[in-house]
């Protein structure tokens, strides 16, 4: 699907600006800009360009373009900027693209930059990704316009480019790996930083002088991505190579600056905050200029906070989060009011859940996935001191699936030790048990742990060996950690010191009461219809949710025709005789788990029906959802879902999964849900967790405000769901939200979700799910 950015492009104010003489504009808007009166100068470059254009003359109208982008950016009105720059490169389409080293081509790349940055400032971001893929395309030679595609950009191709193209190919590749950052793709955007960086060597210096500043940019966004990841002496060891290799560059000294300071918020949290590196970040503030101190006041309030109680950091937080808002400098915003509220919450302010609900739909709006399993993880952290372990439960347990799926190994550990925290103080002690025993699992299963990492990992399972009352295997724990420890700071150690060891120890052991009320089990989804091909197996799955914090043992029974089990996976014979099968599960609190389940046709058979059901240990059984298959040509199907986990809570979920048939010949499937009201749909691969697309309204169409969507075949914008290796059919897993906190607004009796997917040069409905 193509986005409709022309027709709003007639909007601009310029677009119509009489002609003129362009060098005399183009030098009236050089004056303006000299004298700090940018609307002056973008109105004088505006009609520089428009002469220019009229005149045929596409140097002086791309010069002149150029000019007018930045113009708009200072004032800060960068989404005005990047509908200019998407108007001029529709304009330019009939002109030829020069990719000599003094030709157009490093001018049109710009324009498509400013788009990106215009997209994105709007939350739309595939849009902004294809433009920077449209970017890479004209460094490339290619003549593309605003609807161009095509493979992003390599550290390869990079490097071939002449002198005049590569700075500005620098310049694509980081904000290639910004925007996989964005998205949650944080370790793709790391292999990408590190092959540059091990392109680049340590003489980067000697590439010409107009590409050090993109260089030194690429090396300053890679350590940061670093320190995100969890390689925390890895990003400080980058921050102060670079330092030292730009040591002495005026040009640089900006860039310096954001580095000194990154390095010494990364030095607080290594080494201890301390009034000596707190100290020395303000004197690097203080030489920073106004327009470069976005982030600076913010970054010093929070390290002042991590070394004792300041109202005045506090205040500091709330002033920068409301300065962001009022710019428009809406990304930027959303961390500063992230700051601010965390800030508010570790002082014991309450009261702050709708809050932490606004800034989940803010960074939903921006298309911001990378910022969520934080915010989750935090809002865990609120609900788990008020003594709100249940709901903890839920939000930490999300946290992790995301990170999970983002492949943020190093954050993991942290998480489990929260659920193990929130089931514990839920008095859910064999689920507290299920998580101490994830953690040690994945400490079996991940030797290559950095030191600094696998210390924090030991110290938390000694802590709640501690907890469980098991004493001298939290000591031999502490002892490992100890070992482990040796090469790090002594403030990494500050959980190892002997007097805190046996304050831990000596605490009794404290089995909170249990939370009163019978763990519930939701089984998803209610019904499911399918009509499959005469002679074709039918697939489908079934998740059993448990929303309370009290774990419970039981187990799945699933009852159809000639049903046998085989691992997790049930399957069925059409035309046999009824059986059962009987799946035992335990279900921790926030708990759930899934059966995939199979029919095969038979010859003369044409219909079916399956019945799954979740019953407790001690005998209480939900009601049994239903799934009926026929076998006729017209091949259908519908869902029908319990919506009520749909309350007013954007956090929480309900999970759709759809079998897809495979078409021949194809390498991926185009897929979408539409919905008639507002749902917040996002689609994953259930194979690998990979996050596959976001439609933030669920209208089916994924290019608007909080979008996302990975480039597909033919241009089409959906959830693309690659086909790997294998005749069974496909599988996606659509989660589904409220918007804004607010009920999910269900029509009476049910709402209706259409199932498409893209074959033949069109949507082609296969499916229908319902929300009751």
């Amino acid at each position: 699907m193509r986005f409709s950015i022309l027709a709003s492009l007639a909007l601009l104010p310029w677009c119509h600006a009489f002609a003129g003489n362009y060098a005399d504009e183009f030098r009236e808007g050089r004056e303006a800009e000299s004298r700090g009166d940018l609307p002056q100068a973008v109105d004088a470059m505006q009609r520089s360009y428009r002469s220019a254009l009229e005149a045929g003359n596409v140097d002086y109208a791309t010069a002149a373009g150029t000019n007018v982008l930045p113009y708009l950016y200072r004032q800060g009105k960068i989404i005005e900027a990047g509908q200019a720059a998407l108007q001029m490169i529709e304009e330019l389409n009939d002109y030829p693209v020069d990719d000599a080293p003094r030709g157009d081509a490093a001018r049109r790349v710009q324009y498509f930059g400013y788009a990106e940055r215009g997209l994105r400032a709007e939350g739309r971001l595939g849009q902004a990704w294809q433009m920077n893929r449209a970017a890479a395309e004209t460094l490339r030679g290619k003549k593309v316009t605003i609807h161009s595609d095509g493979p992003s950009i390599t550290v390869g191709e990079v490097l071939e480019m002449p002198s005049a193209l590569r700075a500005w190919g620098w310049r694509v590749l980081e904000r290639e790996a910004e925007l996989l950052d964005i998205m949650g793709r944080s370790q793709e955007a790391r292999v990408l930083l590190d092959q540059a960086a091990a392109a680049l060597g340590t003489e980067w210096r000697k590439f010409p002088k107009p590409e050090h500043f993109y260089i030194a940019k690429l090396l300053a966004s890679r350590a940061m991505i670093l320190d995100f990841l969890g390689y925390d002496r890895e990003a400080i060891a980058a921050q102060r190579e670079l330092l030292a290799q730009t040591e002495g560059d005026r040009n640089l000294l900006p860039m310096r600056h954001n580095l000194q300071l990154n390095l010494l918020r990364n030095l607080s949290q290594w080494e201890g905050p301390s009034e000596q590196l707190l100290g020395e970040a303000r004197e690097v503030a203080a030489l920073m200029r106004d327009d470069l101190d976005e982030g600076t006041s913010r970054l010093i309030a929070r390290m002042e906070l991590e070394l004792q109680d300041s109202k005045d950091a506090l205040d500091v937080l709330h002033a920068e989060a409301m300065r962001t808002l009022e710019a428009g400098l809406e990304f930027e915003a959303v961390y500063s009011g992230r700051d601010s509220l965390i800030a508010r919450a570790d002082q014991g302010e309450d009261g702050l859940d709708s809050e932490f609900g606004k800034l989940l739909g803010k960074m939903r709006a921006q298309g911001n996935k990378r910022g969520e399993p934080s915010l989750y993880r935090e809002y865990g952290d609120y609900l788990l001191n008020r003594k709100r372990p249940a709901e903890a439960i839920a939000m930490y347990g999300e946290a992790r699936r995301l990170t999970q799926a983002f492949g943020w190994t190093l954050h993991e550990p942290a998480l489990i030790f929260a659920l193990f925290k929130a089931h514990f103080a839920a008095g859910n002690i064999e689920g507290a048990r299920m998580m101490l025993a994830e953690l040690e699992a994945f400490l079996r299963h991940h030797a290559e742990l950095p030191d600094s990492r696998r210390v924090k990992a030991e110290v938390s399972r000694a802590l709640a060996l501690a907890k469980l009352g098991e004493k001298d295997a939290a000591r031999a724990t502490f002892k490992l950690a100890r070992e482990l420890a040796t090469n790090l700071p002594d403030y990494q150690k500050r959980w190892l010191k002997p007097e805190v060891e046996e304050r831990v120890l000596n605490e009794a052991p404290t089995s909170p009461t249990p939370i009163a009320g019978v763990p519930e089990v939701h089984l998803q989804p209610l019904e499911i219809s399918s009509i499959a091909l005469p002679g074709q197996s039918a697939r489908t799955r079934f998740v059993a949710f448990n929303s309370s914090a009290t774990g419970t043992a039981g187990k799945l029974v699933i009852e159809g025709p000639g049903a046998t089990a085989s691992g997790d996976e049930v399957q069925l014979q059409s035309g046999r005789p009824a059986a059962a099968v009987d799946l035992p599960r335990v279900l921790a609190g926030g708990g759930e788990t899934q059966v995939r389940i199979s029919i095969a046709a038979a010859p003369e058979v044409t219909e079916a029906v399956v019945k799954v059901r979740w019953e407790t240990a001690g005998g209480t059984s939900t009601k049994a959802s239903c799934w009926t298959v026929d076998w006729t040509p017209d091949a259908k199907r519908s869902v029908v879902l319990d919506a009520s986990m749909l309350e007013t809570n954007p956090f929480r979920s309900v999970s759709l999964f759809h079998e897809i048939a495979l078409p021949e010949g194809s390498v991926s499937i185009p897929f979408r849900l539409r919905s008639p009201v507002d749902l917040r749909l996002e689609y994953y691969d259930p194979r690998s967790g990979d996050l596959l697309a976001v439609d933030a309204n669920g209208n089916g169409d994924f290019t608007e405000a909080g979008d996302l969507h990975i480039q597909g075949p033919d241009g089409i914008a959906a959830a693309i769901l690659p086909i790997l290796p294998g005749k069974d059919p496909q599988g996606i897993e659509v989660r589904i939200f409220a918007c804004d906190g607010s009920p999910a607004p269900m029509p009476s009796p049910a709402l209706t979700l259409e199932s498409e997917v893209y074959r033949g040069g069109e949507w082609v409905k296969e499916a229908e799910s319902v929300l009751r």
